[in-house]
């Protein structure tokens, strides 16, 4: 009787454990795909930063019908682009637009809900050095930057996330 009842118990650890390690790597698996989302912002803003303000047209060509040429340009990176679009790390199409009379560019993603709102919430907190963040109907600025209680109120599995930069 005692080596059956060790080995349920040996058996039902064992299961316990397996959970655990399960649970750790979709927690990984959703980091990561925040912070790829998180990174691959920063290198776009970083690339058209560097390619649109040595012009004297601002970023009037920033926009979703000249993507295949800021494809061509080196604006995204490698990770992002499908042929001739752009996709984010959840998959969604990248928008872009040219705002503040050409001075500034907004970079927008997420918005198909396959993100979730925390992974909304991280990578909200995670983007520095922008014009404004507007997720939903709430925009953040340098002034009033989100923090985990404001990115979590915003954010939502379907909620869109434009960067505007300048």
């Amino acid at each position: 009787m005692e080596g059956i009842l060790g080995r349920i118990v040996a058996i039902v650890l064992g299961l316990l454990a397996l959970a655990g390690v399960g649970v750790a790597a979709y927690s990984g698996f959703s980091n990561s795909k925040a912070s790829n989302v998180t990174q691959g912002l920063t290198t776009t803003i970083t690339n058209a930063r560097a390619q649109f303000t040595q012009g004297s047209n601002g970023y009037t060509n920033f926009t979703t019908a000249k993507i295949a040429n800021l494809i061509t340009a080196g604006i995204f990176p490698s990770n992002w682009v499908n042929g001739a679009a752009v996709n984010d790390p959840w998959g969604n199409a990248v928008t872009l637009a040219s705002a503040g009379s050409n001075t500034q560019g907004t970079i927008t993603v997420g918005g198909g809900g396959s993100e979730t709102a925390a992974q909304c919430a991280n990578v909200v907190q995670s983007i520095k050095d922008y014009v404004s963040i507007k997720v939903g109907a709430t925009t953040f600025t340098p002034a009033t930057p989100a923090d985990p209680t404001t990115a979590a109120a915003a954010c939502t599995p379907t909620a869109t996330i434009a960067v505007t930069f300048q």
